[in-house]
Formats: structure tokens, C-alpha cells, sequence
């Protein structure tokens, strides 16, 4: 069957295990159901003549003169009444005489009764033995074993070599554990010059190629070298010049690793539907499927599954070949993959074929495929971690410039020009990209902003309370006017039917606020959270120094509005007030989100101050509000404040709002 197979054998018979069905021709001591040889006697047909006749361990030639039987060693003359003896360990002889009038082979063939590591066969398999009439056809004569896993037949023989086509029927395990029904493997032996038939799915597909090319004209001789050839071709395994048996032994693994993968994906294909693909011209034209045979490679060696592979085909044979090598060689030409190494390690990796599982016209979209491969330093490759595929499509980037991961979407990354390099951001850092894509000089009305909230957004809204008299202690009240601007406020905002969850600063006037937007959108419960953190001296850090410069800016208004946009007083052991960005993402995160980070806590509203709403409107739409009264500017107005609108990731967005008809007071 070629040179290939004339070259690895004795190797390959030592991992038979791993490889295939040892179907063996066998004398007594080769079977493994401890079965006898048949007698002589009782086996032979009656009749003819004959001049010679040949035996050895592993089958059996008779010739009959006037109905007796005789039989020789190699070489000898038979005579007439001489009776055939069968000898265990006669050594194979090929040239024995051409055309005898009347010459009948005896066979005895089991399945190897060890388990093949990938293909088990059940005691529900059965074997045909078929003798080929002639090396140019597959005119044949045969015997079924049915149930059995031996066969024992005599045939007649007219030809020098005594070609044999072995077929195995039944159900077998594949090496996951899965059943297999109805799997058939057939080989084609020469008796003459092996013991052995291997039975496995490369034989299979080289013989149903090989049927085609001598239905073609061309002798089976050459037909089964070419089919060999062109099925390695198909797994990109055909070149053998002067490789080692091992590293034949290591490609048979490999491509029956692949061809078994085919069952273990579970939709229906089997090892025949590769073997008929390739019978027709030689090529595995199934483009889908070639690819899912690639995926489940790629995956297994992603995922150390050859690791497990190896471990368990160790307990079968005592020697296991490096197979996998050819395995990455395979998913790597079918799926468009570079050769990893030390140079490229790290390196994410993307399916370009159309017919994979893993393919995406964009590296950076992860919404259909969220699986990337990254290269191991060994030459195999590992599963990307959701931080290499988060930075893998930001390239690069300016320094301090912040983006969200292009996988995760909620975990941002921070450009650090000295390293060229993404690292994650801070707390800050990702607040300040929110802001940055928030910002905007334009109020919101409150009932547009809770009505078009999305249905996997939940907002809190802070917002100054309503009119207040005179009195601005903690004590002091809203007006009747200011009871009735938060009321009014509340009959607009029912266009959903969950309460708002309630909270205030410790003064009285905010939790009056919040009480009577509860009342006027109708809500029964008024249950109301305290923060301190609400309260108008929030962003105060020195209380001494912050009147001292108020006194200096002409007053509060202009003191809050200087140091909100210009950072005013923040520096220096007596800083009057805390930086604004940190102080206000303290505010929002911990404070704030820390208290409502349940999904279904979809409505808050708070009430607090306007020395803490200037600067946290001011921070929220980077700037662009102009409440600069420090510079002639406006002054924020009663029920007006901002929005964070937090979405399913946690990602979020600043909304300025207002209850008024103006923003501005």
C-alpha cells in the first residue's frame, strides 16, 4: 500500500492502540479469545491438484490430490497423502509458485481485543474478511462474522499476493466517551507481507478513494498510493520524505483525533461522511465541516485538552507520539491562524475563515463571537482574557486618554505614553470619560428625562430643594410656594408606576422637598433617607478658611461658583475647599451608588443644596453650564440639579436638569 506504510509499520503496530482496530490475521496464539487453530482435517474443502503451498503464522494454504490433505513448509515438494502441518512461526515467503490449479486459504481474523484510544469497538461489531480476485478490481468473495469478532473462512486462490479487504460494522465509543452508531471501517491488507491489518478511518478513506480510482482504470497498486497521498493532502499531512516512524505515527493520531472531533461536535456527521467527501476527487470539499473539525482543535489546545488526550492514550501504549503539532498545523492553515512562538507571543488572535464558529469581519466586535485566541509562548495558543481583548482593538492612544474595553464594556483603560500601553483606569479616570461624553450647556426638564429613561437604565436625581423663606438654618422650611412647586413637580412625573425611593441632606427644607414630589405624583410611601454628605458644606474642607475667602470674593454665591470653575482656594496646608473632581466622584460612587446599586432601585430622588449643587452640576457637564456668578454669571434655581443615569453595565451619564420652568434664578 506504499512506502508510507512499509516505513512506519513496525512503529505504528507498537501505538496500535492509539491509532486504529488491530485487525489480525492470527494463528492459535494470535487470538485473543484463546480459541484453537481449527484442525486441518476438518477445515479443507475436497478436490484438485496442486504443486505447491504455503503457510505461516498467520494463515494457511491447502491443496488437495484424489481428496487428501497435505501440506509443506515454504520451499518444499508436496506430494500426494503428505498432510498439511501448521506452523506458528513460519516467516513469510512471497515468492511461492504463481498459478496452482487448486489452492485454498484458510483465515482466522480477530479484532485486537485491546481498546483503541480513540475507537472502541462494542461487542456488537461484527468483521468481514473479502478476497480480491485480482489487483485491478474489487471482484471479491467474502465472509461475514455477524456477532462474532472472529472470522474463519476458506476461500480459493488465483493470484500470487493474497489482497484482503477487511470491513468493521457496529458501534464504537470515540474518545470522549461518546457512542458512535453505525460506524463501518474497512482497510485493504497483503497477507504475504503483514500479520496486521489496520483498520481505522484513514484506511477507510484511502480504500473508498482508492475504489473510485480503479473504477477509473488505473490498478489498484497505484490507486491505493495515490489515494493514500491525497487523504494526508486532505489534512495537510502529505509530505512523509524521511520522517521518523514517530513523526508518521504522530500525524495518524492527529488526523483521527480530527476525524473523531467530527462526532464529538454532535450534529449528526461521522467519520464515513468524510471518507465518501473524499472518495469523489480526492479533496474534503466539505468546507463547514473541515472547519468545525479546526474549531474543535483550536478549542482543545485553547483550553489544554491535549494535555488530556495525551494522558489518556499514555494508559494505552507506552510510547506517545508529538501529535500535537499537527493538529495546530491543521487548524492553523484551515483557519487563517499564524505559526505562534516565542516572537509572537501575547498576540490576540482572529478567525478569518467565513465557515468557522470564531470568524468576525471586525477583530473588535464581540457581539456575535466573544471568543479570541492569544498566542503562548510554547507554539500553542491559550483563551484571551477579557482585558486583552478589551485593549486589543484601542491601538494607541494619547497620554491620560481614557476608553472603555471594546469586549467588556464597562472596564475602562488609561493610556500611559510612557509605557505605550493601556492600563485600567482609576476610579477618576473613568468618571472623567463619562463626564466628557455627558457634557452639555443645556437643562433637561426632569419629566423628559424620567419618561425617555431606557428600559435597562435607573437614575438618581439630585436636585436643589424648592423656595425656602428666610430661615437658613437646618431648621428652616419651604415656603407654601415651594411646597407647591415640588407638588406640582411630582403630578408630572408618573408616567411609571414604581415609587421614587426618597433621601434629603439633614435639613428640613430638603426632606420637605422630596416629601411633597412623593405627595403630587400620588405615592403612598414616604420613606426617606438622611445623608449627611448632602449637606451644603460638602465640598467645604476648611470652614475657617472658606469664610475668609468669601469675604475676599464679595460672598458665598461667588465663593461656591469661583472655586467650582476656576479651583480656587484647593491648594495649600489651609485649602478652604476639596479638589472638585475627587470630591464629586466620592460623592457620586461612594456615596450615592453605593447606597441605590440595585437594578430594581430604578427611581431615586434626592434633595440637597445649592453651595452642592453649583459645584457637582459644574463637574458633571465638564463646565459647560454657565453658572460663573463669580463672573457675572446666573445662579442655579430652586428644584434644578443634575441626573446620573446608570445603565445595566454600570456605565453612566450626567443629565442637567430642572423642575422650573429656568435653570436660572
Amino acid at each position: 500500500m506504499g512506502t508510507r506504510k512499509e516505513k512506519s509499520f513496525a512503529f505504528l503496530w507498537a501505538l496500535v492502540c492509539a491509532l486504529s482496530f488491530g485487525v489480525v490475521a492470527c494463528g492459535d496464539e494470535a487470538s485473543p479469545t484463546g480459541a484453537e487453530t481449527p484442525d486441518s482435517s476438518s477445515a479443507a474443502p475436497e478436490g484438485g491438484d496442486f504443486s505447491t503451498a504455503f503457510s505461516s503464522s498467520s494463515y494457511y494454504y491447502w491443496g488437495f490430490s484424489s481428496g487428501a490433505v497435505i501440506g509443506t513448509q515454504p520451499g518444499d515438494s508436496l506430494k500426494p497423502g503428505d498432510t498439511l502441518e501448521l506452523a506458528d512461526s513460519i516467516s513469510h515467503d512471497t515468492d511461492w509458485v504463481r498459478n496452482p490449479d487448486s489452492i485454498y486459504h484458510l483465515s482466522r481474523l480477530a479484532v485486537d481485543g485491546r481498546l483503541s484510544a480513540l475507537f472502541a469497538l462494542s461487542p456488537n461489531s461484527s468483521m468481514k474478511i473479502e478476497y480480491l480476485q485480482t489487483l485491478t478490481d474489487f471482484s471479491v468473495n467474502g465472509v461475514d462474522s455477524g456477532s462474532a469478532s472472529v472470522v474463519e473462512a476458506t476461500f480459493p486462490v488465483s493470484y500470487q499476493r493474497p489482497y484482503v479487504r477487511v470491513t468493521v460494522d457496529g458501534v464504537a465509543l470515540d474518545f470522549q466517551g461518546a457512542q458512535v452508531a453505525g460506524l463501518s471501517l474497512s482497510a485493504l491488507g497483503d497477507l504475504s507481507s503483514s500479520d496486521t491489518v489496520n483498520v481505522d478511518f484513514i484506511s477507510t478513506a484511502e480504500l473508498s478513494r482508492a475504489e473510485t480510482l480503479v473504477a477509473a482504470g488505473q490498478t489498484l497498486a497505484t490507486a491505493m498510493e495515490q489515494a493514500s497521498t491525497e487523504v494526508l493532502r486532505t489534512f495537510r499531512m502529505d509530505d512523509f520524505t524521511d520522517l521518523p516512524e514517530e513523526e508518521v505515527a504522530a500525524r495518524f493520531l492527529a488526523i483521527h483525533l480530527l476525524a473523531s472531533s467530527r462526532v464529538a461536535v454532535g450534529d449528526g456527521f461521522s467519520f464515513a461522511d468524510i471518507a465518501r467527501d473524499i472518495a469523489d476527487d480526492g479533496l474534503w470539499n466539505d468546507s463547514a465541516a473541515r472547519a468545525a473539525a479546526a474549531d474543535w482543535a483550536l478549542r482543545a489546545d485553547a483550553e489544554d485538552a491535549f494535555a488530556g488526550v495525551r494522558k489518556w492514550i499514555s494508559g494505552q501504549t507506552p510510547s506517545v507520539p508529538d501529535f500535537e503539532k499537527y493538529l495546530r498545523l491543521f487548524y492553523q492553515k484551515e483557519l487563517g491562524l499564524p505559526e505562534c512562538s516565542s516572537e509572537n507571543a501575547g498576540t490576540m488572535l482572529h478567525v478569518g475563515n467565513v465557515a468557522s464558529r470564531y470568524f468576525v469581519a471586525d477583530k473588535s466586535d464581540f457581539s456575535k463571537v466573544p471568543d479570541r485566541f492569544v498566542c503562548e509562548i510554547a507554539g500553542g495558543v491559550g483563551l484571551a482574557s477579557d482585558s486583552l481583548k478589551d485593549v486589543s482593538a484601542l491601538g494607541s492612544g494619547s497620554d491620560g486618554e481614557v476608553r472603555p474595553g471594546a469586549f467588556s464594556g464597562n472596564i475602562f483603560y488609561t493610556y500611559d505614553a510612557s509605557t505605550k500601553a493601556w492600563r485600567h483606569s482609576t476610579e477618576l479616570e473613568k468618571d472623567s470619560y463619562f463626564v466628557q461624553m455627558s457634557a452639555t450647556s443645556t437643562f433637561v426638564d426632569i419629566q423628559d428625562v424620567y419618561d425617555g429613561l431606557k428600559d435597562n437604565e435607573r437614575v438618581i436625581f439630585v436636585i436643589r430643594h424648592g423656595k425656602r423663606g428666610d430661615d437658613t438654618s437646618i431648621s428652616g422650611t419651604l415656603t407654601s410656594d415651594g411646597k407647591e412647586q415640588a407638588r406640582d413637580l411630582g403630578k408630572r412625573l408618573t408616567k411609571h408606576r414604581q415609587d421614587f425611593l426618597l433621601g434629603a441632606s439633614e435639613f428640613l427644607r430638603a426632606h420637605q422637598t422630596v416629601e411633597y414630589i412623593a405627595k403630587g405624583r400620588g405615592q403612598q410611601s414616604d420613606v426617606r433617607d438622611t445623608f449627611p454628605e448632602l449637606n451644603d458644606n460638602w465640598y467645604e474642607k476648611n470652614h475657617e478658611a472658606s469664610e475668609k475667602a468669601k469675604s475676599e470674593c464679595g460672598g458665598g454665591w461667588e465663593l461656591t461658583s469661583k472655586y467650582a470653575y476656576t479651583g480656587a482656594y484647593t491648594t495649600g496646608e489651609n485649602a478652604a475647599f476639596y479638589k472638585l473632581d475627587e470630591r464629586s466622584v466620592e460623592l457620586i460612587v461612594d456615596v450615592l451608588l453605593a447606597k441605590y446599586n440595585d437594578p430594581s432601585q430604578r427611581f431615586v430622588m434626592l434633595s440637597s443644596h445649592d453651595k452642592v449643587m453649583v459645584p457637582l452640576v459644574a463637574y458633571c457637564t465638564n463646565f459647560k453650564v454657565n453658572l460663573r456668578k463669580y463672573d457675572g454669571g446666573k445662579w442655579l434655581n430652586y428644584l434644578a440639579g443634575v441626573a446620573i443615569i446608570v445603565d445595566e453595565l454600570g456605565n453612566r451619564r450626567y443629565v442637567p436638569v430642572k423642575g422650573l420652568d429656568s435653570a436660572f434664578m
